[in-house]
């Protein structure tokens, strides 16, 4: 994975969180909001890692 997408996801990774934390203290962690959002960062989560895997498994 180039360094330039790899910055893209952590900032897309960190940017999810910081709207799901901020969500959670506004309306509590079980709001639909707060549970979209922790989906929706669960997901790129998940696409990172799956990049992560793939870069590491083109490079054995």
């Amino acid at each position: 994975m180039s360094p330039a997408l790899n910055r893209e996801l952590l900032e897309l990774i960190e940017n999810k969180r910081t709207e799901m934390v901020l969500s959670a203290m506004e309306k509590g962690f079980h709001s639909e909001e707060t549970i979209f959002r922790g989906n929706e960062l669960n997901e790129l989560l998940n696409c990172y890692h799956k990049l992560l895997s793939i870069h590491s498994t083109d490079r054995i």
